[in-house]
């Protein structure tokens, strides 16, 4: 039996979504009693379930239009990104955004009066867990690549790539030799800075020996054959109050939002009608 809020009936399909969203929760995993967690997991989704629709319901109270031209930018942009650009009745699509856009606005409304975190909450954040605030290692590469596909055989890329070992060996400059032979033309094969664990393994292993300067010998992956050059390297460690601020502030912000949104939703509770339909009566919540 389903609940009914305002006389509006909750979709068991909803229930169903939160309890695989809430079957996540280490709450619930902590729980060994496999029917009392399935138990108490269905009764936090029925909950979820009715905060959902009072907000829908909220929403859809609205008066307020929405601007029809982002509508319509919208379904063209959900339609173009699943290749569907043939013309035909976009009615419900239109339907499903301005719903969605409504309860944006609706959520922006509620957390509006969420207070921005302070210098001092975000210094004490930073203090109580800087052990988990660490920079990854970092490295600067560039790289020469023969790519092995259905258009070049190995033993031309291999060909390829000893053409261009033999230019550094000469004393040719990489980026010159990258930009003339590498299947990856473009900045002399710069790739810029990018993290441990960014590249394939094998790359790494390739490159992590060296010294700044330093370039690799003809080496393979699955995409062929490469020379790499280590043009720079940043050790992993602690990372600075400066570094993590933004996102200490950012996560410190949503868990603001979160308490003045559940505010509000209670607040939506006090007022709303909400009952279990059960067999022979109404019983309210």
């Amino acid at each position: 039996m389903p609940y009914l809020v305002n006389g509006q009936p909750v979709p068991e399909e909803w229930i169903r979504e939160e309890e695989q969203r809430l079957g996540h929760d280490l709450r619930f995993n902590a729980i060994a009693d496999k029917a009392e967690r399935e138990r108490q997991l269905r009764i936090a989704a029925q909950h979820s379930a009715v905060d959902r629709m009072l907000v829908e319901q909220a929403a859809a109270r609205d008066p307020r239009p929405i601007d029809s031209q982002a509508i319509m930018q919208e379904v063209q942009r959900q339609k173009q990104a699943g290749n569907c650009r043939t013309a035909f009745d976009d009615s419900f699509l239109r339907q499903s955004v301005e719903r969605q856009f409504r309860l944006q606005r609706t959520h922006a409304k509620m957390v509006a009066g969420a207070p921005q975190p302070a210098a001092r909450e975000v210094e004490a954040f930073y203090q109580a867990h800087r052990e988990n605030f660490r920079n990854p290692e970092l490295f600067e590469a560039a790289h020469i690549v023969k790519h092995v596909n259905e258009i070049q055989s190995e033993e031309q890329a291999r060909a390829g790539i000893e053409t261009a070992l033999a230019e550094l060996e000469r004393g040719q400059p990489f980026a010159e030799v990258a930009e003339r032979h590498s299947d990856c033309k473009g900045n002399g094969g710069d790739l810029g800075r990018f993290p441990a664990g960014h590249m394939v393994q094998e790359f790494e292993d390739a490159i992590r020996p060296l010294k700044p300067g330093q370039r690799t010998g003809i080496f393979t992956t699955f995409l062929g054959f490469h020379i790499a050059e280590l043009r720079a390297r940043t050790a992993a460690g602690p990372a600075t109050l400066e570094e993590v601020r933004a996102d200490i502030e950012r996560v410190l912000a949503l868990q603001n939002q979160h308490q003045v949104y559940l505010r509000a939703v209670a607040e939506l509770r006090s007022r709303a009608d909400i009952r279990w339909e059960a067999p022979a009566q109404a019983v309210a919540v």
